[in-house]
């Protein structure tokens, strides 16, 4: 007998199991208190609790990562103030160097990261709460204004040993 097909199978059943579930979970999901407290989170951004912005001349020579005199005592001064944050570095890149230069862009960003971020450590802040940001994009011709940002957030928890 050919009767067609009008029993259900396994597979069919699971599949309307399967859209049941997903049709009651995109329902409270659709529930304005949902929706509210889902934007909320979404919405918040990270607190800023402190940014320094400097010109890359007044940290290091030129294309360079040895830290300048000027640095250090900033980095010391920095740092009485904002004590246990989190601490996102952030060097723009620099323009190459003749075609005798030692480093390469990413790799004088890279340097110039890991000196200030060694500086802070150096001064007294925890290791695990530093952050070094590279550029999205190294160019070959970078902007004249190189500039480097220190920005100081809430730590996160479980990061600091107290």
């Amino acid at each position: 007998m050919n009767s067609g097909r009008t029993t259900l199978s396994f597979l069919d059943l699971a599949l309307m199991l399967l859209s049941a579930f997903a049709y009651t979970h995109f329902v409270n999901i659709a529930d304005t208190e949902t929706q509210k407290k889902m934007a909320g989170e979404a919405a918040q951004a990270p607190v800023t609790l402190g940014s320094y912005g400097y010109q890359a001349t007044d940290f290091f020579g030129d294309s360079n990562a040895m830290l300048t005199d000027y640095a250090k005592k900033e980095i010391a001064e920095i740092l009485t103030v904002q004590q246990k944050q989190l601490l996102k570095i952030s060097v723009a890149s620099a323009p190459e160097g003749q075609s005798g230069s030692r480093l390469r862009q990413w790799e004088t960003v890279a340097a110039r990261s890991a000196a200030i971020a060694d500086a802070f450590e150096k001064a007294g802040q925890n290791g695990t709460m530093i952050v070094m940001q590279m550029p999205d994009k190294l160019v070959s011709k970078p902007d004249s204004k190189q500039k480097i940002m220190l920005r100081f957030f809430p730590p996160e928890k479980g990061i600091i040993d107290e």
